[in-house]
């Protein structure tokens, strides 16, 4: 009897059955059979497996519901120390007074753009808005179609002028029909041109009846306000109304930041930090919330995969060794007292001009300053 040469199975190939008898369609379909059943079997077991493994760290270890130290920008742990808070009031007292520009600045990771998003979560869902998160802007047209993209409006193949008149459109209608003007904020705005920070200057001078149609809020570095000061720029820096400059931390605020988003995360930071150890970070990062983050969550990481309770000296020197941030020889013991703002944990009332009183004209309630009525007077927002 003549014997067939068999082909070879190779998983994830499809054999013609001329190539094939019998005998390779059972082994091929016991070959089949066997991968199904391991791959079923590894999507349960990952189905089974906890969130937290699949992070690395599990954050009930430390007591906590999520993680802390979150890289993105995270409005539920806004930190209320005294230079994000003026930087907030600033843009409060903008809106008020319906300046058509106002700027934030500050050095990177200083959290300019927390500061806006936790103003944006104060607005009344009635107050239009377009957030551009990164704001580089090199002719007018790009800014226009920035505009219209976050607006899901079309923006390809319009000439310069079918753009501004589109955007024209869109913020007078807008402006009409909620009675306030529509909220820009254009983040990373230091990369905006000349050109486009003039489109600006001229869409600030669109008016409804009930008042300006355009509040645009400037989320910059220092650049920004240094080219400001050009004679190019002066007629846009004429519109410029508020302005605030959200500053470095100071050692003792830094102490209370860490354990601010120690305690946002649901967990207690003395069981969480040794107090050496919170000193040691407050003092090597300069003051920079996104620097005080990546060291103390890379000291957490580094205590979970020992096995370790609470972060330590050791743990937090590594990982400002690991960051090529340098420890300070000798810290300040006093940067660890709980004496400013944040780490009080009191509530903190933001007064906001949308918010309009039963029977009282808006324009009075806004110019004052308050938020709303007697009756809403008791909602605060946590520091």
């Amino acid at each position: 009897m003549q014997v067939r040469n068999r082909v070879p199975f190779t998983p994830g190939k499809s054999l013609k059955p001329s190539q094939v008898g019998a005998a390779d369609y059972r082994e091929q379909f016991k070959c089949f059979a066997h991968l199904s059943r391991l791959t079923s079997e590894g999507n349960e077991s990952r189905r089974r497996a906890p969130r937290t493994e699949e992070l690395g760290v599990d954050w009930s270890h430390f007591g906590m519901d999520r993680q802390p130290f979150r890289p993105a920008v995270d409005p539920d742990s806004y930190y209320a120390s005294p230079s994000h808070e003026t930087a907030l009031a600033a843009v409060v007292a903008g809106f008020a007074r319906r300046d058509p520009i106002v700027l934030i600045d500050g050095k990177p990771g200083v959290g300019k753009t927390l500061v806006s998003r936790k103003w944006l979560e104060h607005l009344l869902p009635d107050v239009p808005r377009v957030v551009l998160p990164s704001a580089r802007a090199e002719k007018p047209c790009d800014l226009l179609q920035g505009i219209l993209f976050d607006l899901v409006k079309p923006y390809v193949g319009l000439t310069e002028q079918e753009l501004r008149l589109t955007v024209t459109g869109h913020l007078l209608a807008a402006a009409e029909d909620s009675g306030y003007p529509t909220v820009l904020v254009l983040d990373e705005a230091q990369h905006l041109s000349q050109a486009a920070l003039e489109e600006l200057r001229l869409l600030g001078n669109l008016e409804t009846r009930r008042g300006a149609a355009i509040f645009t809020l400037l989320v910059a570095h220092p650049s920004l306000r240094e080219s400001l000061r050009l004679p190019s720029s002066g007629q846009f820096a004429q519109r410029l109304g508020s302005s605030a400059t959200v500053e470095l931390l100071t050692p003792g605020e830094s102490a209370g930041y860490l354990r601010h988003q120690v305690r946002a995360s649901g967990g207690e930071p003395s069981k969480v930090f040794d107090h050496e150890a919170v000193t040691l970070i407050a003092e090597a990062c300069g003051g920079i919330p996104r620097l005080l983050n990546r060291a103390a969550i890379l000291a957490m990481e580094l205590t979970a995969g020992a096995g370790a309770d609470r972060v330590d000296v050791e743990a937090a020197l590594e990982s400002l060794d690991r960051l090529g941030l340098e420890a300070d020889a000798t810290p300040d013991d006093d940067a660890d007292e709980p004496t400013e703002l944040g780490e009080a944990a009191e509530p903190v009332l933001l007064p906001h001009p949308a918010r309009m009183n039963s029977g009282v004209d808006a324009r009075e309630d806004e110019a004052s300053g308050l938020r709303g009525s007697k009756d809403n007077s008791s909602r605060t927002r946590t520091a």
